[in-house]
């Protein structure tokens, strides 16, 4: 049986009388592209925010390997639009080109289009990026297409995130230290603690240890509201 021939030949394994055309090329550099490391890294990342010049280099490389040149992003346009007073909207479009480096009349173009958000003097910088980013993914289809991408948000929506995060790490914490000190309070005289008609209340959302954020920091409440005594004070 003959040995197994891959599917898409480089160029330097090609035979001399076949050259590739400019398609082909493209395939070969998705391919190449699909073997990166920082390809599979991404796979794996929980959040699929993707290094512009992680991308950029492993594109341009994947080019050159294949015998490609790579051209943009060029004839760049935008409209920029002001919202609630501070943050400027950036939307528009650009090109790239793919030129066959051994047939120069060959060619592929892609038109991308992109949008970014900035409050700062970084709204241009962003837009470009979102551009960039947007047509990686899908002419050579890098990442998760469903993600969203941290360089079209402004600053203002991305310190609301954080934020938000903050918020919510803070709030997971405090729950952590109202069960303890509502486990601590019931262990203490669990003949009688257990049987508190706040905690019986609560008792409906199961045992202490399944109770969400939310109902532990209420009982924990209502319980040093209503005075028990022994009950750890947990800073809210």
């Amino acid at each position: 049986m003959s040995e197994d021939k891959p599917l898409i030949l480089m160029a330097e394994d090609r035979p001399q009388n076949k050259p590739l055309n400019v398609y082909q090329r493209f395939s070969q550099a998705c391919a190449i592209i699909d073997g990166q490391a920082w390809v599979a890294d991404l796979e794996n990342r929980q959040y699929k925010s993707i290094p512009i010049d992680a991308m950029r280099a492993g594109v341009r490389k994947a080019c050159i390997k294949a015998g490609i040149v790579h051209v943009g992003p060029y004839d760049i346009e935008y409209e920029r639009t002001v919202i609630d007073g501070r943050t400027y909207r950036y939307i528009g479009s650009c090109k790239f080109r793919y030129v066959n480096a051994d047939d120069p009349d060959q060619v592929i173009e892609f038109e991308s289009v992109g949008e970014a958000m900035d409050n700062g003097d970084k709204g241009v910088g962003k837009f470009v990026t979102n551009l960039i980013k947007n047509h990686y993914k899908a002419a050579f289809d890098i990442g998760e297409q469903d993600q969203d991408d941290v360089d079209s948000y402004s600053n203002v929506e991305f310190e609301q995130a954080t934020q938000k995060a903050a918020a919510k790490a803070k709030t997971a914490s405090i729950a952590a230290a109202c069960r303890k000190a509502i486990n601590d309070w019931v262990s203490e005289d669990i003949m009688v603690n257990a049987s508190n008609e706040i905690v019986a209340k609560y008792a409906k959302n199961g045992i202490i240890s399944e109770w969400p954020d939310d109902v532990l920091i209420s009982c924990y409440q209502e319980l040093h509201a209503s005075g028990v005594k022994g009950l750890r004070e947990v800073g809210l």
